[in-house]
C-alpha cells in the first residue's frame, strides 16, 4: 500500500484494504500451486512386492455377430464379470517380477476352475516369457494350445510399456510391434497421450488416453486366422504406489479365416465390447 495514500483513509477502509491484498495474494499463490502440481512430471513404474497378491476386476459388456456366414447372419450380447489374481512369486537381479496370474469368470449360479497363467514383466511394463500352465474351465473360443500364444501376442501389442523418463501433461510416444503374417510384415501401432493429473478413490493418479491398432494371426482347430482389432481408452496409474488403479476402453475387434487366393471370402467374426478394469484389494 502507498504510504501517501493510507494516510488519506479511515482505519476500517484500510483494513479492509490490507485484507483484499493479503487474499488476492493467497489465491495468486494457490493458482500457482495449482498450476504447477497439474504440470508436474512422474516417472511411471510398478512398484510390485513379492509375496503379495494384487486383486483386479473387469466387467465386461458387449455384442457379437457374424457376417457373410452361409447359415445366414448371427448375433448376440453377453456380459462377463472377471477377477484377476497377481502374485508376486518373485523378483529377478534384472529387477523383473515373476507373476503368477489366476484368471476367474464369476457367474451367478456356476463356478468355474480359473486359468492360471506365467509370466515376467519388466518395472517399465514390458510382458515376456507368457504361458498358460492351467486351463481352467470357464467358457473359451480360443482352444487352450493356442491362446497363450494369441494372449502374449495382444498384451505385447496393447499393453503400454512405460518410457525411460519422466512424462508429464501433454507429451505423448508411440510403441510398435511389428508382426509376420504370411509374405507381410504388419506394424501394430499404440499411441499413449498423457492427459493429466486426476484422483481415483484414494489415489492420485496421472491419466493416460491411448488409441491401438492390433493384428494377431493364430491357429484355432487347425484353421489359420487374422484379427484385426482396434481399442481406445485411458489408464489412471498412481506413480506414488506403482500401480495401474483404473482403465476403461472400448473394443473393436474383426476376425477372418485365411483362406487361398480365389476362394469365397469366409465368415468374419465381429466384437464390439467395453470393459471397466479396476483395482480392487492388495492382500
Amino acid at each position: 500500500m502507498n504510504p501517501a495514500f493510507a494516510r488519506f483513509l479511515p482505519s476500517y477502509a484500510k483494513s479492509r484494504l490490507w485484507a483484499m491484498l493479503i487474499l488476492g495474494g493467497l489465491a495468486a499463490f494457490m493458482l500457482s500451486f495449482t498450476i504447477s502440481c497439474e504440470r508436474r512430471s512422474a516417472k511411471l513404474r510398478w512398484k510390485l512386492e513379492q509375496g503379495k497378491t494384487y486383486v483386479y476386476r473387469s466387467e465386461v459388456t458387449g455384442s457379437w455377430r457374424i457376417e457373410g456366414w452361409e447359415k445366414g447372419e448371427r448375433s448376440g450380447e453377453f456380459g462377463n464379470l472377471i477377477e484377476t489374481e497377481m502374485s508376486v512369486l518373485g523378483i529377478g537381479p534384472d529387477s523383473a517380477f515373476r507373476i503368477r496370474e489366476a484368471i476367474n469368470l464369476i457367474r451367478e449360479g456356476q463356478e468355474f476352475k480359473p486359468t492360471i497363467v506365467t509370466y515376467s514383466m519388466a518395472p517399465n511394463g514390458r510382458l515376456y516369457g507368457m504361458s498358460e500352465v492351467d486351463t481352467g474351465s470357464a467358457p473359451r473360443s480360443i482352444p487352450s494350445r493356442e491362446r497363450s500364444e494369441y494372449r502374449k501376442q495382444y498384451f505385447e501389442q496393447t499393453q503400454p510399456t512405460y518410457p525411460d523418463r519422466e512424462l508429464k501433461p501433454g507429451e505423448t510416444w508411440i510403441q510398435e510391434t511389428k508382426v509376420v503374417f504370411e509374405d507381410r510384415l504388419l506394424t501394430a501401432e499404440s499411441q499413449f497421450n498423457v492427459k493429466g493429473w486426476e484422483k481415483v478413490g484414494e489415489y492420485i493418479c496421472l491419466r493416460i488416453d491411448y488409441h491401438s491398432k492390433s493384428f494377431i494371426p493364430y491357429e484355432s482347430k487347425g484353421r489359420r486366422l487374422l484379427e484385426q482389432g482396434e481399442v481406445k481408452g485411458s489408464i489412471w496409474f498412481a506413480p506414488q504406489v506403482g500401480l495401474p488403479i483404473q482403465q476403461r476402453d472400448s473394443f473393436y475387434t474383426s476376425t477372418a479365416r485365411i483362406v487361398p487366393e480365389g476362394e469365397k471370402p469366409p465368415s468374419t467374426y465381429i466384437v464390439q465390447s467395453v470393459r471397466l478394469y479396476q483395482l480392487v484389494e492388495i492382500r
